[in-house]
């Protein structure tokens, strides 16, 4: 027996199924239709027949034998077309296939959400442990400290070592407490020494939690690129607090990645949309480019983004829909609380 392999097999959906079972259906009733209508006029020739057979009188009796059981296999024929016709097993099939179809989907679409939200909160809680390390760096305590254009050299060509092996960064900036950089890893990239970061929400935030962070946004640091802060306090040998350093990751090429590469056949992606929302529904990465000016809405959100996993069939801007979620389930201690959405139109 020849190999068959998986390019030669031709992918079908359960939507396709239901479709074949309702064209079957549709097909058997047209078949059943013309029976009618031929078994019609069998009724008539057997009325016809029994009428000249008593005409005949003894001659015809012969004939009337078969004209009656002419007309008796018309009354059976007539039953099962009849029973054909108000079957509705094929139509039920049809139906149940399609919703079994649809509770399949959406939980693969819940899965493929999931996956998404996980491999982000992996990938942060990362970058959220990388900023807690540096910030101890002896260069960056040096730096902030001194002040002097040697430690500040020394610094910016470590941080441009660690940029080299660290390339999910655009670059790492390091400010004193007042929110004034003093270095940055790519000065030849980005000329931010000297601007004043301190109404920064990441470094606000620096000073309130574990580590500090700034969802995505258009950064200037990095000539308006789409990025992630994260940041954490330096302190000295006294723990005192001398400075904040900050690493902005490359969110636009980590998160489209992620959405862009949804495991699902060509034809069911380029009807799906993916994308991530933070806990409000504002787009921060989307297959179709709505970065930051796309607010996510439908009826059913609320409870849907309360779930940690699933989907809901929702009218979603004019078409009825799969919208499957996920919610950031978080990896060691660390919690992005972003959402992962696909919406995908219901075949009709």
């Amino acid at each position: 027996m020849q190999a068959r392999y998986e390019h030669d097999i031709k992918e079908v959906t359960l939507e396709e199924i239901a479709d074949l079972a309702y064209e079957l259906t549709s097909n058997t009733i047209k078949a059943v239709e013309e029976i009618e209508r031929i078994n019609e006029e069998i009724h008539l020739l057997a009325i016809n027949a029994l009428i000249e057979a008593a005409r005949a009188g003894e001659a015809g009796k012969t004939f009337s034998v078969v004209a009656g059981y002419m007309s008796e296999l018309n009354k059976k024929v007539e039953k099962i077309t009849k029973g054909i016709k108000s079957e509705r097993k094929m139509q039920e099939l049809g139906n149940a296939i399609k919703e079994q179809a649809l509770i399949v989907k959406g939980n693969r679409l819940a899965d493929i959400a999931l996956t998404n939200i996980d491999i982000v909160d992996r990938s942060l809680y990362e970058r959220a442990s990388d900023v807690t390390w540096w910030a101890h760096d002896s260069y960056v305590i040096d730096a902030l400290k001194s002040k002097s254009n040697d430690s500040i050299n020394k610094l910016e060509k470590r941080l441009s070592i660690i940029l080299d092996a660290y390339t999910v960064y655009h670059d790492i900036i390091v400010c004193d407490l007042d929110g004034n950089i003093i270095a940055n890893g790519r000065a030849d990239m980005y000329n931010v020494k000297g601007i004043n970061c301190n109404n920064a929400r990441w470094f606000k935030s620096a000073f309130r939690d574990r580590f500090g962070f700034e969802s995505a946004h258009n950064s200037n640091l990095v000539n308006g690129k789409l990025v992630l802060v994260f940041s954490s306090i330096v302190k000295d040998s006294n723990g005192n607090a001398i400075g904040v350093l900050a690493n902005i990751f490359k969110w636009r090429e980590f998160a489209q990645r992620i959405v862009c590469s949804i495991p699902l056949p060509e034809k069911e992606k380029k009807v799906t949309r993916a994308c991530i929302t933070d806990s409000n529904g504002l787009v921060i990465a989307d297959t179709d480019g709505k970065m930051l000016v796309d607010v996510i809405e439908f009826n059913g959100k609320s409870d849907l983004f309360n779930t940690s996993r699933g989907f809901i069939l929702e009218d979603y801007k004019g078409k009825k829909c799969i919208i499957a979620h996920a919610l950031s389930q978080g990896y060691e201690n660390y919690r992005s609380n972003f959402h992962s959405l696909l919406i995908q139109p219901i075949q009709k």
